[in-house]
C-alpha cells in the first residue's frame, strides 16, 4: 500500500512539474499584436519608400484603410470555404470554394485599382512603386523571421 502510495506522489509531482513548466513556456512565447505588426510595416515602408512625415501621413491612411477592406474580403472567401470538423467537401463545395477565392482575388485587385489614384493625389507615383516594393520585402522579411524562430524553438525542443 506505501509503494502504491508513494508511486501516486511521485507521479502527482511530475505531472505538476511538467504543467508549470509547459506554462511558463508558454508565458515566454508573444501574441500576435495586429498593432505592433501594423507599426514595423510603417515604420519598414517609410524607411524603404523614403516617404517624407508629410507623404506618410497622407498615405498611411489610406494604406490601412485598404488592408483592411483586403482583409475583410479574404475573411469572408475563408469562412464560406468552412466545413464541419472530418466533413468532406463535395465537389460542388469544391467549386464554390474555388469561385469564392478567385472572385476574392478580383475584388481585391479592382480595390487595389481604386486606392492607386486615391494614392496619387497624396504622392508621387514613383514613391508608389517603392512602397509596393518594400511591401513584398516586409513580408519576406516577417516569413524569415518567423521561420528562424520556429527553427529555434525545434533545436531548442531537441537539447
Amino acid at each position: 500500500m506505501k509503494r502504491i502510495a508513494t508511486l501516486l506522489l511521485v507521479l502527482l509531482c511530475t505531472v505538476s512539474i511538467a504543467t508549470a513548466q509547459e506554462s511558463k513556456h508558454n508565458n515566454n512565447r508573444r501574441k500576435f499584436s495586429p498593432q505592433e505588426y501594423q507599426e514595423q510595416q510603417k515604420a519598414f515602408i517609410t524607411e524603404q519608400a523614403k516617404l517624407t512625415p508629410q507623404e506618410a501621413e497622407a498615405f498611411f491612411p489610406l494604406y490601412f484603410d485598404l488592408q483592411k477592406k483586403k482583409w475583410a474580403i479574404n475573411k469572408e472567401a475563408r469562412g464560406n470555404a468552412r466545413l464541419k470538423r472530418g466533413e468532406t467537401p463535395t465537389e460542388e463545395q469544391c467549386v464554390a470554394m474555388v469561385n469564392d477565392f478567385a472572385d476574392a482575388k478580383v475584388k481585391i485587385a479592382q480595390l487595389e485599382k481604386e486606392y492607386i489614384s486615391l494614392y496619387l493625389k497624396a504622392i508621387p507615383a514613383q514613391k508608389i512603386m517603392l512602397i509596393q516594393h518594400a511591401e513584398e520585402r516586409f513580408q519576406r522579411e516577417m516569413l524569415k523571421r518567423m521561420w528562424n524562430g520556429k527553427n529555434r524553438k525545434k533545436e531548442q525542443k531537441k537539447d
